[in-house]
């Protein structure tokens, strides 16, 4: 056999659809039924038809139309769009561990009035600050590194340094102790992202399932509205060799007018039936195109659908009723969508009792400084007022033999701390002048009604959903119980309907015999001819019955995708 691999690109971590081959019930081989290839062949009423042309046929397998249906169908699309935007919502939640890096650049130049030998008349200044802040998804915790440095330029006669550049980095750590500290709202929001996005494929698991079963279900209604048209047509044309058979024997002189006019009248009556049916070809095609075709795939909605396959019995025996009420528990959409809200749930319980806790946060700071700059050039005020008082004291001291006064010492600066912005950044990686700082912030509330309000509606919602996943168990169960006992009337139905149509065919066929040897009515021909008719309507539609109950059962134990060879990953 060979495989057939459908992906519906979902962008990334997305469902794969994997079509395989071996479709049960006969589908392989349409053509094994000899009654089927038979009919496969016939073309049904199409004039009348609107939008189709008759010319245009396209014969077309289940298995076929559930792989259009998949890659086409507009609700598929929608499902695949709403898990690439919870991949994104995902991806945005997971942001706010990215780094932020906040830079400030500046010049300020200042001119202002001095009155005090000390006070500084123009000041200028480049400034630089850049900022790293990182949030750690561990225990809560967040990290901030900042960097600053300065150029400095002032008229203040008593800066030593002058211009002079002053760099600055420190990192603080901030630790929560209680609040926040095992979850706090960005990483619930991430928690909660993830838990969407397993939502989301379940839900476009879910609605693969139910397009493949509404699939199912067109393609058998086009069957049957085709075969059920077949079997109009033949009554039609039985009709019309009755009424050829009895214009023949009036001629002969063998029957009454009358008996033309009755032929003639169940003739048109049956014609009016096989029209009617035509109207059902039509509404049956639609449905399938529709859930099968893009609206913009024009040459498809104007050719006519020619399913080839036929209902039948599945050999195999009807699975027991605790065996289906298991798989539909373990396999059912809606009871893992359950699952996924109460795990939702949790994560809200889990943050708003930790909200309730008082926030205790512990923080570390460390930093280091570096300074560099160019020496003043000229006296120093100090020295220079009392430069004329320094020279006549050492003037009297050589005359009376003493040594002069040393100069003073005001302007001495450290040799590391000469030089330009390189001599600045050189002596603050030194390590030399440090500072750090630790302590805890609390915030205590007296009071915390937001946090307990919140934790209560979340616990009471926990509980709401678990009555809402007993009650959809129910449901499950009541669908299984059902759909088993519409598949186990539907065979008996078939039989009934088969053993029906066998004795109606008999009684057919005898009564023809009858007519011809002059023993029986064209009445009671024409009235076994609608036996036979009707019995094989009910025939196909008890077929088409089990067909639809036996995919309704698939659907209720949400076995859809295995019995039809798709995977969804």
């Amino acid at each position: 056999m060979k495989s057939q691999k459908i992906k519906l690109g979902l962008f990334g971590i997305v469902p794969v659809l994997l079509l395989m081959a071996g479709v049960a019930r006969g589908q392989d081989n349409p053509q094994s039924n000899p009654q089927s290839a038979s009919r496969i062949g016939r073309n049904p009423q199409s004039k009348g038809r609107i939008g189709v042309d008759s010319s245009k046929r396209v014969t077309i397998t289940l298995r076929e139309s559930m792989l259009m249906a998949l890659e086409n169908n507009r609700d598929i699309e929608v499902e695949r769009l709403n898990v690439r935007m919870n991949e994104f919502d995902l991806l945005a939640s997971q942001g706010v561990y990215d780094p932020a890096l906040v830079t400030s650049l500046y010049y300020d130049r200042r001119k202002i009035p001095a009155t005090s030998l000390f006070a500084t008349g123009m000041t200028t200044d480049a400034v630089g600050t850049a900022t790293v802040s990182q949030r750690l998804p561990w225990q809560g915790s967040s990290f901030l590194a900042t960097f600053d440095n300065d150029r400095s330029t002032a008229a203040n006669p008593f800066f030593v340094l002058n211009p002079q550049y002053t760099t600055n980095l420190s990192f603080t750590f901030t630790q929560p102790l209680l609040r926040n500290r095992e979850i706090d709202s960005d990483r619930r929001q991430i928690k909660i992202a993830k838990k969407q996005l397993d939502v989301s494929d379940n839900q476009f698991r879910q609605r693969a399932i139910e397009i493949i079963v509404q699939v199912q279900r067109a393609y058998w209604d086009l069957i049957f509205a085709r075969s059920d048209h077949e079997i109009k047509r033949e009554s039609v044309e039985l009709a019309r060799t009755q009424l050829k058979s009895n214009e023949r024997l009036v001629d002969a002189g063998s029957l009454a007018p009358a008996d033309i006019i009755s032929a003639r009248v169940e003739l048109e009556r049956r014609t009016d039936d096989a029209e009617a049916a035509v109207d059902a070809i039509q509404r049956a095609e639609n449905s399938l195109k529709a859930l099968m075709l893009q609206p913009s795939n024009g040459e498809l909605w104007q050719s006519e659908l020619v399913p080839v396959e036929q209902p039948q019995i599945e050999a195999s025996a009807s699975l027991p009723l605790e065996d289906a009420t298991r798989l539909a528990f373990q396999n059912r959409p809606e009871m893992e969508q359950y699952r996924l809200r109460g795990e939702l749930n949790k994560i809200d319980v889990e943050f708003f009792r930790n909200q309730t806790k008082p926030q205790i946060d512990l923080f570390a700071t460390y930093g280091t400084v570096g300074l560099a700059g160019t020496l003043r050039v000229g006296e120093n005020p100090i020295t220079q007022s009392s430069a004329l008082l320094t020279a006549r004291v050492n003037q009297l001291s050589a005359l009376a033999g003493l040594p002069p006064l040393p100069p003073p010492s005001f302007d001495s600066v450290n040799g590391d701390l000469i030089g330009g912005y390189g001599q600045s950044l050189a002596n603050m990686l030194k390590n030399e002048f440090r500072a750090y700082r630790f302590g805890v912030n609390i915030n205590l509330p007296l009071r915390n009604r937001t946090a307990q309000a919140n934790l209560g509606r979340a616990l009471a919602e926990g509980t709401q959903i678990d009555v809402q996943r007993q009650r959809q168990q129910q449901v499950i169960e009541v669908e299984v119980r059902n759909a088993l006992q519409a598949v186990e009337t539907a065979k008996k139905r078939v039989e009934a309907a088969k053993n029906s149509r066998e004795n109606a065919e008999l009684q057919y066929q005898s009564e023809l015999r009858k007519f011809e040897a002059g023993q029986s009515t064209n009445y009671f021909v024409l009235d076994r001819q609608n036996a036979l008719s009707s019995a094989r309507g009910r025939e196909l539609k008890a077929l088409t019955d089990y067909t639809k109950a036996a995919a309704e059962l698939q659907r209720a134990m949400s076995t859809t995708l295995s019995s039809n060879n798709v995977m969804v990953k």
